[in-house]
């Protein structure tokens, strides 16, 4: 019985010892399990997020397609975005203006694998992780090296000069625009250049600076790629007609981000899309486009065309007012009929118009007033005449009576002639000019000789002439017979003007 209970008690310490020493490790087993379970799938996301830009390397840093890439790659508006899992067309929406920098593309769609980009610069001496898609002997393949921040410096690019950190590992041909990663997974920075032991990337301050600038942008509308060529004709007309008709360049740009692809120069975006026939106007998601007539045809295609405008909202009229209905009028009994009697109506007499007269002063008074003061005036002149006749004997009276004769009838004849007569009143102030007819004609008038002294300029035309003659003369002798005959049919001319002409 003993035996049998320390034969269970060595049992019971040695699975306890068994456990105790199985247990941690089984821990540790789980949680390194774990942990690299996490942290490979953090790495598949960010792979994920590096993408084929063309024929360069480049990240997408927004779940909504936006992808950085370096500027030096020379890329095009337009260009095809491969994932790991689809290909996008993407366009441009962002350079840097620096001489080399970021260059930012939108995707078209939504729900990208992305990259976010890191808070602050990674300290020299740690280490950093890079991605891109080397060009291996005509394949790209995604491929990763790493080592240490080395620091910053400025370079020197195509005549200015950019910013950028130096790290302790070299890259391959097509990895430009790849992003540089800290030990977060975040992105730091793009492929600028590379040797043999060192890689330029652009900073994470540029980076940053082109991400931000494009982030807050206002809500992106769908894109529509024109694909053309220089020789089409449709494709002309319709570039034509968007940059001349302000009305089908408004519309298009209300509706549409409008980005022109020349199909010579981008062809792979062309073959991305699948186009076969130009103009080809394409929106992602929607069916292709073919050929062009004319603006309102094409807006009726793309759904944007011209709606018709709402009809004015109906207003109630106002009540109108009660109808008022008279009471009716009850008629009176009609009188006998009597006799008709024939009413006579005359019209008044129709007096023609007359103009208003021009209304006279009545001088019936006047005249009663001036006889009146020369009767006065007679008597007071003869009581004069007849009292210095009696004082001086006669001789006086009768130089009396001749003057007061006098007065009264230079008094007389200024009266008259103040009167306006009827005559003089319906004269014309001027006299009216004579007819001229055949029979009377007007009298002949002054007539004046020209003045027979010759201007200045005639002088100098006269020696012009003279020297144009003797010159003609010298060069042509064979024309002295026309000179000769000109000049008497000059002379002639003046010799009928009465001018006589200078030997």
């Amino acid at each position: 019985m003993i035996d049998f209970v320390f034969t269970m008690l060595l049992f019971a310490y040695g699975l306890a010892l068994l456990l105790a020493i199985l247990i941690p490790l089984w821990n540790r087993f789980f949680v390194v399990a774990f942990v690299m379970a996490i942290a490979s799938t953090a790495s598949a996301a960010v792979s994920d997020a590096v993408v084929l830009v063309d024929d360069c390397s480049g990240v997408c840093v927004d779940p909504t397609g936006l992808v950085l890439t370096a500027k030096h790659c020379d890329h095009p508006p337009v260009v095809v975005v491969r994932f790991k899992d689809r290909t996008v067309s993407a366009r441009r929406v962002y350079v840097c203006p620096e001489t080399e920098g970021p260059v930012v593309f939108d995707c078209d769609g939504d729900g990208f694998p992305f990259a976010r980009l890191a808070e602050i610069v990674p300290p020299n001496g740690e280490k950093v992780w890079s991605a891109g898609y080397p060009d291996l002997a005509g394949r790209r393949e995604l491929r990763w090296a790493s080592g240490p921040m080395l620091g910053g410096s400025n370079f020197r690019y195509q005549g200015g000069a950019f910013r950028g950190n130096v790290v302790g590992f070299s890259t391959g041909p097509g990895w430009s625009g790849g992003p540089l990663f800290n030990q977060h997974g975040e992105v730091c920075g793009l492929l600028d250049s590379s040797d043999c032991q060192t890689s330029v990337f652009i900073t994470y301050a540029a980076t940053r600076e082109a991400y931000v600038a494009c982030r807050h942008r206002p809500a992106t509308k769908p894109t529509l790629y024109v694909f053309g060529s220089v020789h089409c004709g449709p494709c002309l007309k319709f570039k034509q007609h968007y940059a001349e008709q302000k009305k089908l360049q408004q519309r298009l740009d209300s509706r549409f981000t409008v980005v022109f692809v020349d199909i010579d120069v981008h062809t792979g975006t062309a073959d991305q899309f699948g186009i076969k026939e130009v103009p080809a106007f394409v929106v992602p998601g929607e069916p292709t486009i073919t050929g062009y007539t004319e603006p309102d045809v094409l807006l009726g295609k793309l759904g944007v065309a011209e709606q018709e405008p709402e009809p004015p909202a109906i207003v109630d009229a106002p009540p109108k007012p009660p109808v008022v209905t008279p009471p009716p009028v009850i008629a009176e009994p009609a009188a006998e009929p009597t006799a008709p009697v024939t009413v006579t109506v005359e019209k008044p007499p129709v007096a023609p118009p007359t103009t208003p007269a021009v209304e006279k002063p009545d001088r019936s008074v006047a005249d009663r007033l001036d006889r009146l003061s020369g009767l006065v005036q007679t008597g007071v002149s003869i009581a004069t005449w007849l009292g210095v006749g009696g004082m001086t004997g006669g001789a006086g009276g009768l130089v009396l009576g001749g003057l007061a004769l006098w007065r009264t009838l230079r008094r007389r004849r200024i009266a008259a002639s103040a009167r306006d007569s009827p005559a003089a009143m319906t004269a014309s102030p001027t006299p009216k000019p004579p007819f001229v007819t055949v029979e009377s004609p007007p009298p002949p008038q002054a007539i004046v000789t020209e003045t027979r002294f010759a201007p200045y300029e005639r002088d100098t035309f006269a020696e012009a002439f003279a020297w144009a003659e003797a010159e003609l003369v010298r060069k042509y002798p064979g024309s002295v017979s026309t000179l000769e005959a000109m000049k008497g049919l000059i002379n002639q001319f003046l010799s009928a003007k009465g001018v006589k002409p200078k030997s």
